[in-house]
């Protein structure tokens, strides 16, 4: 006899008891696993294909100690739905024999009484999750419809979809099952999976939960249905946003969420086609940017101690989380990896990918490299420890902290105010493209998804002054740089050579890989 025991999923003071009629298979065919500690699934391969599981109510031992009595095969009762429910999610479930038993157990066809012509209406039970009245809304008027809807939601139920969900799809449009709120919230709890699992950025599930939360901007769509969301109805969301005070940045921000989401529910077959997002017209933002030799001007007025981490984001074009989040390990030669970045402006911000996902390799400016050399540990080389310590904690930098120092060399300099980006990396990319460094070329430097990024920087460059051209200084070239010694030989690799990223005297500085 094959005996499948599911012993401790209790509903209403009751376990179930599975139990299968079956020749006893070979020991080596038997499987044996525990759910939990407590429950035990123990079948064969060859008899789970075919043996009938059936489910009987199993009453519980009266005292403490005292075992639980042997049950036989039965074809009397039927377990609840909330009870199969549980089962469906357990690992035993997995085995298409006790998943099918278990399937065909769900639901149960109703019918009453209605009108003053006491015509018969159906509908699937399902209670306590719920109950099917319509099959999207057309009624069912008979019972061969009823139990070809049954068995077609069985089959959904089968193929591994939960119950819920699949009784949500019958439900009237306006039910809660078929609200936004109720498939936001499933949305946002596989995002909040995929960042646990370092998909994606704690920063953007923050963002998702501010907004979803009571009184946010996605309370708009508290009482619609996902199958009520159309072209105008975003379109009306937008402007609510913006007698909200919403920048037009922040909708079109929003409304892109709301794209993906929508894109979300027609993968997912709940809705036929996710409805176009209306656009936001965005005033492009014109950042302040510094001449190169203004640029140097900053530096110089920045403390040596603290130096380090604004050579690599002036010279290299890094993101502020890039240079906080490299350490002594991703430092060789004369060449930087990068390939993480701080996901928070603290101090111990969580360490994930960089913004793109993708790695870069990066040549070190010799400035920046004699800075590195000089206070690198060769014991050190392979160890965890920032690169760039804040000189006054020895942990990572936090973002207001660089913020702070670069507004102090701004005023020594006697600068106009710029904020950190701008004055590294704007000014950085900025200067590349005015001394003709190929888009393409440059994108891959400053770790650019879409060439489109890097192509704002040419406009920057048409309004910039002429003094961003680097006056002419000797010999300063990239850490390692093996280029010809010779002035002249070195001009004429220009026209025809591969990139220079960043250049002191005309045209001298480190290649791209």
């Amino acid at each position: 006899m094959l005996r499948v025991n599911l012993m401790h999923e209790r509903s209403n003071g009751r376990a179930w008891h599975m139990t299968a009629s079956q020749s006893q298979a070979p020991p080596s065919e038997r499987l044996s696993r525990s759910l939990d500690g407590t429950q035990t699934c123990t079948t064969s391969a060859r008899a789970a294909a075919t043996a009938p599981v059936l489910l009987s109510p199993l009453t519980p031992p009266q005292r403490r100690g005292e075992a639980w009595p042997r049950q036989r095969p039965t074809n009397a009762g039927t377990p609840d739905v909330l009870s199969a429910a549980r089962l469906l999610a357990t690992p035993a479930a997995a085995a298409p024999a006790i998943r099918s038993a278990l399937v065909a157990k769900l639901g149960r066809i109703r019918s009453r009484s209605r009108g003053r012509d006491d015509a018969r209406e159906f509908y699937l039970d399902f209670r306590p999750i719920g109950r099917v009245w319509s099959n999207r809304g057309i009624r069912i008027s008979d019972e061969g419809t009823a139990r070809r809807l049954l068995e077609k939601i069985r089959e959904q139920i089968a193929e591994g979809v939960s119950v819920e969900e699949v009784l949500a799809r019958y439900q009237p449009i306006g039910a809660v099952a078929n609200g936004v709120p109720t498939w936001l919230s499933r949305w946002i709890e596989l995002r909040r999976r995929e960042t646990a699992a370092g998909s994606l950025s704690p920063n953007f599930l923050r963002e998702l939960e501010r907004l979803a939360a009571p009184g946010g901007h996605f309370s708009f769509f508290d009482r619609i249905s996902i199958h009520e969301v159309t072209y105008g109805l975003l379109e009306d969301w937008s402007l609510w946003l913006a007698d909200r005070k919403q920048s037009p940045k922040s909708r079109r921000n929003f409304l892109g969420y709301m794209r993906s989401f929508l894109r979300w529910l027609e993968l997912r077959s709940e809705i036929p086609k996710a409805p176009r997002v209306p656009p936001v017209r965005v005033e492009e933002y014109e950042p302040r940017i510094l001449s190169i030799t203004d640029q140097d001007t900053v530096l110089a007025h920045i403390p040596d101690e603290d130096r380090g981490i604004f050579l690599a984001l002036a010279h290299l074009g890094l993101r502020p989380g890039e240079a906080r989040a490299l350490t002594l390990a991703d430092y060789r030669d004369g060449w930087l990896f990068v390939d993480k970045a701080a996901k928070s402006k603290a101090s111990g911000a969580e360490i994930r990918g960089t913004k793109t996902g993708k790695p870069k390799r990066l040549p070190v400016s010799e400035d920046l490299a004699a800075w590195i050399e000089e206070r690198i540990d060769p014991a050190r080389r392979f160890s965890a420890t920032p690169l760039f310590p804040n000189p006054r904690t020895g942990r990572m930098w936090p973002h207001k902290a660089l913020q702070r120092v670069w507004n102090q060399a701004l005023d020594a300099a006697e600068m106009p105010h710029v904020t950190l980006y701008e004055g590294t990396k704007h000014t950085m990319a900025t200067d590349a493209i005015r001394r003709g460094v190929p888009e393409r070329a440059l994108q891959r430097f400053l770790g650019h998804a879409s060439v489109l990024s890097t192509r704002r920087y040419a406009r920057l460059a048409d309004h910039a002054l002429i003094e961003v051209l680097r006056p002419a200084k000797a010999g300063w070239r990239q850490a390692g740089d093996k280029g010809p010694a010779n002035k002249t030989k070195r001009d004429q690799l220009v026209d025809g050579g591969p990139a220079w990223i960043r250049t002191r005297d005309h045209p001298v500085m480190s290649r791209l890989l």
